[in-house]
C-alpha cells in the first residue's frame, strides 16, 4: 500500500471516531479528553437521551438554558452565560436544550495518571 493512501485511510478513520452522537472530540491526549457539543432547541445537549459522564468540567460557549432530568425523575432548568464554567461529579442524566437558540459547550474529562 502506498504511504499516502495509508495516511489518508488512517486520517479518515480518526475523523469517523472523533464524530459521534456523543459530540465531537476536539482534544484527546494522555491528560484530557475534550468533547464539543452543539444542540438545537429541544434537542439533547451533551449526549443522547439518558447517559453518564465521569467527573468533568463544562464550559458554555454560548448562552444556554438547559433542562436536566436525573435518574430519579427530578427535573430542573438552569441558565448559563457564554463563558460560564462548572464542575460536575460523575453523573447520569438527560439534558435538553430548553432555550430558543443553539447551545454550544465543551466538556472536559480529566484522565487519571497511571
Amino acid at each position: 500500500m502506498k504511504p499516502i493512501l495509508l495516511v489518508s485511510l488512517l486520517f479518515s478513520t480518526q475523523l469517523l471516531l472523533a464524530q459521534s452522537s456523543d459530540g465531537k472530540i476536539v482534544v484527546d491526549n494522555e491528560m484530557v479528553r475534550v468533547y464539543e457539543f452543539d444542540s438545537k432547541p429541544g434537542k439533547d445537549v451533551c449526549g443522547a437521551g439518558k447517559h453518564s459522564h465521569p467527573a468533568h468540567l463544562t464550559v458554555f460557549l454560548t448562552d444556554a438554558t438547559i433542562t436536566i432530568t436525573t435518574p430519579d425523575g427530578k427535573v430542573s432548568t438552569k441558565k448559563f452565560k457564554a463563558g460560564n464554567t462548572i464542575w460536575s461529579p460523575s453523573e447520569t442524566h438527560m439534558v435538553v436544550n430548553g432555550g430558543s437558540g443553539e447551545t454550544k459547550c465543551q466538556l472536559v474529562e480529566v484522565k487519571k495518571k497511571s
